[in-house]
């Protein structure tokens, strides 16, 4: 006994050492699973994360740029909440104003309202759809600055281009994604003829609020109009091009977005033959997750 009690000290040491050691090579190794993620593997594991959630908010905010980028910029911001995992809903807050005048292409198509505005969306089918009987092309385009869309937009894309970011925040990832340019031009063209089509069919139906004498007058002078505009609208559509590209910030602990931008490029023709350029960023960054 008085033999193991001196070497006991010695045991001591060694042990300490070999666990010391064995705790190192674990946290090693987790470090190495995490850096062996490919960014496709990244984005799938974030995404998982994601699904689980019943509860999430975020704050966004989305900025349109014409021309050369040396023009007026049309910004507003807006926030989100999601609820039980399928009821989600979105509000946009007053449009800020520049020089003294309202975003005036934001205000015209009825996202920048003074007093703000609110849509809500239900998850059907893997897509966000509108919850409203009023055919509103507008609040249909809210649902392109839905980050959650956006996302199920990247699971869903046939072709797609997914790259690490250096120079990420610690604790952080970053993935750069780029969607292939043919498939953002067919899905964004579907989308802007179905707002369309919706324009139409409001149109049709506020005609039931005016007098039987009227509505056919009015029937008329509303296809003229949307059949100029469909017109016109074709002609842009038909040598539109579309980039989108995508930055995903990833909480490395949690594994969820805490953050997503998006820069879409739209270059097309006007109806008189001028090469036209919008761009549209949102920056959307997430929260409340439960």
């Amino acid at each position: 006994m008085k033999g193991i009690s001196r070497r006991w000290p010695t045991y001591k040491y060694r042990l300490g050492k070999v666990i010391g050691g064995l705790l190192v090579t674990v946290i090693l190794a987790s470090c190495g699973i995490n850096e062996a993620r490919t960014p496709e593997q990244w984005f799938d594991f974030t995404w998982s994360g994601l699904a689980g959630c019943d509860t999430l908010t975020f704050r966004g905010l989305a900025a349109l740029q014409r021309g050369n980028g040396q023009g007026l910029e049309e910004s507003f911001s807006y926030t989100g909440r999601l609820q039980e995992h399928k009821e989600l809903s979105i509000r946009g807050e007053p449009v800020s104003q520049r020089g003294g005048h309202l975003a005036g292409h934001l205000q015209t198509a009825g996202l920048a309202q003074p007093n703000g505005w609110e849509a809500k969306l239900r998850l059907e089918h893997g897509n966000w759809q509108v919850q409203s009987d009023d055919h509103n092309a507008l609040l249909q385009g809210v649902v392109r600055l839905n980050p959650l869309e956006q996302l199920e937009e990247i699971r869903m894309a046939a072709k797609k281009k997914i790259t690490s970011e250096s120079g990420a925040a610690r604790g952080t990832k970053v993935l750069r994604i780029e969607m292939d340019p043919a498939e953002a031009t067919i899905r964004l063209k579907d989308r802007l003829l179905s707002e369309m089509e919706l324009t139409r069919e409001a149109g049709l139906a506020k005609l039931e609020q005016v007098s039987a004498s009227q509505q056919e007058q009015l029937r008329d002078e509303l296809s003229q109009i949307w059949t100029t505009g469909s017109k016109q609208l074709s002609v842009m559509l038909e040598q539109m091009k579309a980039t989108v590209v995508y930055h995903l910030t990833i909480d490395r602990k949690s594994g969820l977005p805490s953050r997503l931008t998006s820069e879409t490029t739209l270059n097309y023709l006007s109806p008189k033959g001028v090469p036209q350029r919008e761009v549209l960023r949102t920056d959307n960054r997430f929260g409340g997750y439960q």
